[in-house]
């Protein structure tokens, strides 16, 4: 549990040896490159325009990935083989096989080329596919006609109109055709737009026809082919089974390129590392034929960082220096397994500084102790665990999912253990609903003396204790109790980080002073609750006397008037501590009510009201209980979530933490779809 200490890098080496040195280092995964404000407009220039043309490389990979992905989530399932599937980011290289990627960038253009290739060929297909229904769509208007449309030519002595007149107007283009003394309409059936008409006329009245096919909204045929309108339909449908055809094949060769769609992911974040290594570049200081590099590095890792460089290059200057502690440098936080995984609740919040204390050993055992006591239910544990640790086994290792549903497992042991110390299975009381021969299985009189224990000290609902006349639910007592040693705890840890900055007088005064006036206020309390009135005497006068004592010394680091007034807000601070703790009590009222929602799907509804009613009872009992539970749990660890890290965040973190880090950042090590095994 603790931050690494970080050494400045200073590198001097030859131009014509920079990339060799920069992949060098990018090997070693342990140097943070420092970024420069500022440029020469020149560099900046070239830098711009080349990685202007990496960001459209980048652009281009990318849009041939989602493209190869909506091909393969879009193509028929072929019966008897599973459907292959683009290959899920997370995928592990080693640094040999990252570099080989740009000696074989021609293998991962062609793979670009023949998914663009299967995306023109796709959208040319689609477009004629389009083309071809529009095209059936027209010939079928005129399916009622058993004639091709050359048979409705204009003869040498009369002229003859084929098209569609809307359906609200044929009545009144009969009318008006029939007017015509040589003029002659037919309606031969109905289309989409309106009816199929025919109308022919000696040319001498042609002009006047014309005028009233006009008026009636008349849509001239635009076919004229020695063909019926079946026979095209056909030729169509034949042309739209080869378009078909053709798509089922652009399917099954963008099928074919499932696996590849691996390479294409490393290529797009080898291109990310190019384009990473030219922003580097920009932050070195140049001349004709060096550089300078400056970079943040771990001081346990410089010598490994050393030998790497020397090794790239036998001209090569690198000089470290270690940063103190009250000195900015990047965050990176050594912690081992499990204690790693709450770094990720910690970093929600904000990472620590370079020279603060890392909470998270601390905070880790606080939150799954939290957690597990809001949801207090062996089979909710028993679920916490299974779900979390399957879910993570889903993730890339290190992420932020895989951490939170290890936090989420790790919280599901403590739910065990205080399930089986609240008898608590599913919303049930197995224990002490235990009877006949099935309760010889415990210890003889374990089953009455944990019944007694149970209704005096930790039922939440009948359970209360006494203090000072005024009766207070044991359990919420309980998690009072608890609140008050974490705020204790926090306390104690920011004394730890006052001494290591040799702030001795803040540490005594400002930490431990008030961590053992919080420690002996519990045990007052629960002296005064269980009875012991000459301890809690004396534990009242240790409480009297720290609180004094801290409210007298509170002004110790200030300043003239400042040890003055500080004495006054911090004798007011103690109401705030007051209601503090008494936060705490959100920990009682999450853990009842998902115990009261548990109940009444195991207990009320599943086994009083279904259970009797049969077999049928029985079945709908059983999905009651799981999906009622499964649906509580979901709701109650949403809720146990937020409330624990708001404990965390505000009442834990507030009095010691010190954030605003900026975590460390590996040169070309974190990216999207690869990780470096």
């Amino acid at each position: 549990m603790a931050i690494a200490e970080m050494s400045r890098l200073t590198l001097v080496g030859l131009i014509c040896d920079r990339d060799n040195i920069l992949e060098a280092v990018q090997r070693t995964g342990a140097v943070q490159i420092i970024g420069a404000e500022e440029r020469e407009m020149e560099q900046a220039a070239q830098v711009n325009s080349s990685e202007t043309e990496l960001t459209a490389a980048i652009s281009r990979a990318e849009n041939a990935l989602d493209v190869l992905t909506r091909e393969i989530e879009a193509a028929p399932k072929s019966s008897g083989a599973p459907k292959p599937a683009v290959v899920k980011d997370g995928i592990g290289v080693t640094a040999d096989e990252f570099f080989a990627v740009g000696k074989n960038l021609a293998r991962y253009e062609k793979i670009i080329e023949d998914i663009e290739r299967i995306a023109s060929e796709r959208a040319g297909n689609k477009s004629r596919e389009n083309a071809l229904i529009a095209e059936r769509g027209n010939y079928e208007d005129y399916g009622c006609l058993s004639e091709s449309f050359a048979a409705f030519r204009d003869t040498a002595a009369a002229s003859v109109y084929l098209g569609i007149v809307p359906f609200e107007k044929t009545a009144a283009l009969e009318e008006t055709i029939g007017a015509i003394s040589t003029a002659w309409c037919r309606i031969e059936g109905a289309a989409r737009r309106g009816n199929v008409a025919v109308a022919v006329c000696l040319s001498a009245d042609k002009e006047e026809t014309e005028k009233a096919l006009a008026e009636s909204g008349f849509a001239k045929c635009p076919f004229a082919e020695d063909i019926t309108s079946a026979e095209k339909i056909k030729l169509i449908d034949a042309e739209l089974d080869a378009c078909a055809a053709q798509a089922d094949d652009i399917s099954q060769r963008a099928c074919l390129l499932a696996p590849k769609s691996a390479d294409v992911k490393i290529y797009i974040d080898y291109l990310s590392f190019l384009k990473e290594k030219l922003l580097a570049e920009q932050s070195f200081v140049n001349t004709e034929s060096a550089f300078v590099l400056s970079a943040y590095v771990p001081t346990e890792a410089t010598q490994r960082v050393h030998e790497a460089i020397n090794d790239a290059s036998r001209a090569v200057y690198a000089d470290f220096r270690p940063v103190a502690r009250s000195e900015f440098a990047p965050t990176l936080m050594k912690n081992k397994k499990p204690i790693d995984n709450f770094e990720a609740v910690t970093n929600m919040y904000s990472a620590p500084a370079y020279g603060a204390l890392d909470p998270n050993g601390v905070m880790g055992f606080f939150f799954s102790l939290f957690m597990g006591l809001i949801m207090a239910d062996v089979g909710y544990g028993i679920m916490m665990i299974a779900g979390g640790f399957w879910f993570s086994k889903k993730q890339r290792e290190g992420t932020t999912v895989y951490r939170m549903a290890r936090v989420f497992a790790y919280g599901g042991f403590f739910a065990i253990a205080f399930g089986l110390l609240l008898d608590s299975w599913l919303g049930l009381s197995l224990l002490r609903g235990l009877s006949g021969s099935y309760a010889s299985i415990l210890p003889a009189g374990a089953l009455e003396r944990y019944s007694a224990f149970y209704a005096q000290y930790i039922d939440p609902i009948v359970a209360d204790s006494s203090i000072m006349g005024i009766n207070v639910p044991s359990m919420l007592l309980w998690c009072l109790g608890l609140g008050t040693l974490h705020i204790a705890v926090s306390l104690i840890l920011k004394a730890v980080q006052s001494f290591s900055r040799r702030e001795i007088a803040d540490g005594i005064f400002g930490g431990l002073v008030w961590a053992i006036m919080l420690l002996s206020f519990i045990v007052w309390v629960f002296c005064l609750a269980a009875g012991f009135n000459e301890t809690g005497v004396y534990a009242m006068y240790v409480t009297a006397g720290f609180a004094a004592a801290g409210v007298l010394t509170a002004g110790i680091s200030e300043k003239g008037f400042g040890k003055v007034t500080k004495v006054f807000t911090s004798a007011y601070g103690l109401i705030n501590y007051a209601s503090d703790i008494l936060s705490y009590a959100r920990l009682y009222g999450l853990m009842l009510s998902g115990a009261q929602i548990a109940s009444i799907f195991t207990n009320t509804l599943a086994i009083q009201m279904l259970f009797p009613a049969g077999a049928a009872g029985v079945v709908f009992g059983v999905l009651v209980i799981i999906v009622g539970n499964v649906f509580n749990v979901a709701m109650s660890l949403l809720g146990a979530f937020i409330h624990d890290s708001r404990l965390q965040y505000v009442e834990f973190f507030g009095r010691f933490y010190e954030g605003e880090g900026e975590l460390f950042r590996p040169f070309g090590r974190v990216y999207e779809h690869i990780y470096f095994k």
